[in-house]
């Protein structure tokens, strides 16, 4: 078969053609006889042009009939052929199954609009998917033009949109919403969840008016289900952030004023799956760091518990609401493509369905990825729900927000010099929230790392592989060292929290969370619930925010090595103390670690823990209690759950019992939990009278 030859190539060709044409031309017009006499040369220039006119007149007369016979026969095949030739032409005319911008062709049923939030310069596009919601449309428009809740949906000729099947590919969408307030104001006033879409000049309970064209005629037809999720979102956001009726069993401690003056702690945790048993405690234990700290969970379309304190939010994405945010700002801010972020989404979907812990991996760019949900805190961080939350201004310190970038909390393993996923705070600055950056497989190997796993799941499943090892990294590995690594980031790490660490054998420990505190005893001591009642009380936070350690001789420096802690990572960001190590379990306990970034070392500072947190029966209050392996002993869900006693509100007539969130006594083993009453204590599962 010939080689076809390029187009360029051809004009190139043709344009040699033509400049040896013209060449030619030259020669030849440069041999025009030797005539010597001037009279002959003037005759035939004078013959020439006489010659050269009259052919002119008759190319134009020639031209002309040509022209005049060319037209009337074109109209005669227009008329007789014109509608025959459409009807053939829209007939064989092949569907058009790709849809392409300056970016490039997208995915069969991908669909880009076009937004503009009214009355402002912001623009931007969306990507829609087959999987795309009403609710997650509505939270990704307002992450991407960064405004507040939504009033109404149009298109450009101001036509209401109410679904996402009414948007076609490269649909101009105008957006009416509060763009002059703050995101923070925005968000609290209305909880987070997907904003209702009602016309404000019809009423407050008027929906958006429909016209009669093909668009208006869809929503028309699905008019009383709209009105249905509408009413039961109504629903929904009014029981958020209400108050119990009448008092609860018991009235929670006040903190020192409702909020603290300077700090606002935001700790972020996004949540894939239903919700888990032990839920009810973790709500209900964070209320008592309500003057410090907010709990913002995100979640898609699961039930929040009743009686939610005000510092705990649950905010609904809608179904696939975390991928695409996490897709989206991620995306952005990598700059990749709008295709590579719809392939970006549709990936990290697939992943969080089949393995919801994964959501895990991109802790260190929450900063970046709930960024609109955090303006009015001057921290953020990262946290777990299987926790029972203790008095949080009693432990996070004036000096650690003040004097540090990063701050995380350890359950004793001082020797580990790395930041814990059980709690880690940021300072809410750019240069600190942008950390991750420097991380590959959440960075500039995201796209391709979310494929490889993809690819992993999907060729064990096709073996029939049920239980096979996950492609998981830790943020505790490559995220710690480049914190570190980077050099201008002010690291602390100090002993704050228990955890439960062995779920097999006798319970070693017992965690009781008593007025909104949380203290750690040894399984065999006896605990009389009131002393710790009369603790817990009198350790209320100040507004210094002093903290519960005290500072014992001088800070030493610390060597850095690889061998000895932090197994679960790649030893290249291992980084371990080993002067702890040498020091012994109970010095690594009270040595509170710093990294500075004067010389580029980590010092260790002995510390003793002030008066009121350590009783004389070797009880100790902490900052929180992690679950951890503990909780893998617990079988079931919701009521059922072996061990656990679930925190149920009493059930309303004709509704489903909800979990409640009103504070109460409890006390965590391996075992299990259970609720506590004043002189009995269910330890261990024996029954012991305190004293």
């Amino acid at each position: 078969m010939p080689a076809r030859s390029h187009p360029l190539d051809e004009c190139h060709a043709m344009r040699d053609i033509e400049a040896s044409l013209g060449r030619g031309a030259v020669r030849r017009g440069s041999v025009s006889g030797s005539e010597s006499s001037e009279r002959r040369r003037s005759r035939n220039a004078d013959t020439a042009r006489s010659q050269a006119g009259k052919g002119k007149d008759r190319a134009r007369t020639r031209s002309a009939l040509q022209n005049n016979r060319h037209g009337y026969w074109l109209l005669l095949i227009l008329f007789l052929c014109g509608p025959l030739g459409t009807l053939l032409f829209f007939v064989l005319l092949p569907p058009d199954t790709h849809s392409t911008d300056e970016t490039g062709p997208y995915e069969l049923g991908t669909k880009i609009v076009h937004l503009a939030l009214a009355g402002s310069s912001r623009r931007a596009r969306y990507v829609l998917d087959e999987y795309t919601v009403w609710g997650t449309f509505l939270a990704g428009v307002r992450d991407r033009l960064q405004c507040g809740p939504i009033r109404t949906v149009t298109d450009s000729s101001g036509e209401a949109i109410l679904a996402v099947a009414d948007m076609v590919d490269h649909d101009h969408i105008v957006i009416h919403a509060d763009w002059s307030g703050g995101l923070g104001e925005a968000q609290a006033s209305d909880g987070g969840g997907s904003t209702l879409v009602r016309d404000r000049r019809s009423g407050s309970d008027g929906l958006l008016r429909l016209g009669n064209s093909t668009r208006r005629r869809h929503r028309a037809r699905s008019l009383p289900k709209l009105i249905e999720q509408v009413d039961a979102l109504q629903a929904q956001g009014s029981r958020r952030g209400v108050s119990p009726e009448g008092s609860p069993e018991l009235t929670p401690v006040e903190p020192c004023g409702a909020r603290h003056p300077t700090f606002r702690l935001a700790m972020v945790v996004p949540w894939v799956t239903d919700m888990p048993p032990w839920i009810t405690y973790f709500v209900a234990s964070a209320r008592r760091s309500s003057y410090l700290a907010d709990f913002l969970v995100f979640h898609e379309m699961i039930e929040p518990p009743e009686h939610l304190p005000d510092n705990v939010r649950f905010i609904d994405l809608g179904v696939g609401g975390l991928s695409q945010l996490i897709g989206l700002r991620l995306g952005d801010e990598l700059g990749m493509p709008v295709r590579n972020a719809s392939l970006l989404i549709r990936s990290l979907r697939f992943m969080l369905d089949k393995w919801p812990r994964l959501v895990a991996e991109y802790k260190p760019a929450f900063g970046t990825i709930f960024e609109q949900y955090l303006g009015d805190y001057s921290h953020w961080g990262y946290c777990d729900l299987d926790m029972v939350v203790g008095n949080l201004p009693l432990f996070v310190s004036r000096a650690e927000l003040e004097q540090h970038d990063i701050v995380t909390y350890s359950f004793g393993d001082q020797e580990a010099l790395y930041l814990r996923g059980q709690w880690t705070v940021h300072r809410n600055e750019p240069r600190v929230s942008s950390v991750w950056q420097r991380c590959d497989h959440i960075a500039g190997q995201l796209q391709k790392e979310l494929l490889l796993k993809v690819a992993w799941v999907r060729r064990m499943e096709s073996r029939g592989i049920a239980n096979y090892p996950k492609r998981f990294q830790s943020a505790e590995g490559c995220y710690s060292h480049q914190a570190v690594s980077r050099g201008d980031l002010r690291i602390a790490m100090v002993h704050k929290q228990a955890v439960g660490l062995t779920a097999s054998g006798e319970p070693e420990a017992a965690i009781y969370a008593v007025d909104g505190a949380v203290w750690r005893c040894a399984a065999e001591t006896r605990v009389d619930p009131d002393e710790l009642a009369r603790h817990s009380s009198a350790g209320g936070c100040q507004l210094s925010l002093p903290g519960p350690h005290l500072p014992v001789g001088e800070r030493r420096p610390l060597r850095m090595d690889a061998e000895g802690c932090g197994r679960w990572m790649p030893v290249e960001f291992r980084m371990c103390a080993p002067e702890l190590l040498e020091d012994g379990d109970e010095a690594a306990r009270a040595t509170t670690t710093t990294f500075d970034v004067a010389d580029g070392r980590f010092y260790g500072q002995r510390v003793a823990p002030a008066a009121g947190t350590t009783l004389p029966n070797g009880c100790a209050q902490l900052a929180f209690f992690h679950f951890q392996e503990w909780k893998k002993n617990w079988e079931g869900s919701g009521a059922t759950t072996i061990g656990i006693e679930p925190l149920m509100a009493p059930a309303r007539a004709g509704a489903a019992p909800r979990f409640s969130a009103r504070p109460r006594n409890f006390t965590v083993t391996s075992e299990g939990i259970a609720l506590l009453a004043a002189g009995r204590i269910h330890h261990g599962g024996r029954a012991r009278t305190g004293g």
